[in-house]
């Protein structure tokens, strides 16, 4: 990973992110997993770079009395080579997690959007409404016809009390 990725992924605020998106459970978890992913990769690339350290055989050869060990072993020491993984794969593996994450995130904002312009109609017609004192029976009947409907069959059935009313 370039050294403008690493930066980028170690500046996200991942709690930030995650209480954001807590609604968002697949796009949590994918996130957590790339974010796990990310973080064993860094810790196996430190590792590695770490571990690359030359063995002094010939401190060995003049400490030790068999010698046809220490040369065994660093036949065997210099045959090791180092091969070149082709990472094309992984790299298309990743640009994949990328676009899903990112039509994922796309399908949040315009969700988000969506329920945001429904809460400021709601908070302009509250902003808006007249007092209940206002209100008549007329305004009620206009906004709930099925008032009238329920009132008629509660008198035929001769119920004059609402259930719940006095509670």
């Amino acid at each position: 990973m370039s050294v403008a990725g690493r930066k980028f992924l170690t500046s996200i605020n991942w709690p930030v992110v995650s209480s954001v998106l807590s609604k968002h459970t697949e796009i949590t978890k994918s996130l957590g997993s790339f974010r796990k992913a990310y973080e064993e990769a860094e810790r196996q690339l430190t590792v590695l770079k770490e571990s690359d350290r030359p063995v002094d055989f010939a401190h060995y050869r003049s400490v030790l009395k068999n010698k046809e060990i220490v040369d065994k072993l660093e036949k065997l020491a210099n045959a090791q080579k180092v091969t070149k993984v082709d990472l094309a794969e992984q790299l298309k593996t990743i640009a994949a997690f990328e676009a899903k994450a990112v039509a994922s995130a796309e399908l949040y904002v315009k969700e988000t959007e969506a329920n945001l312009v429904d809460l400021n109609e709601t908070v302009k017609n509250i902003e808006t409404a007249r007092p209940i004192t206002q209100l008549t029976v007329d305004d009620v009947v206009k906004a709930k016809p099925e008032v009238v409907q329920r009132t008629e069959e509660m008198v035929k059935k001769g119920q004059y009390t609402v259930e719940g009313y006095d509670e």
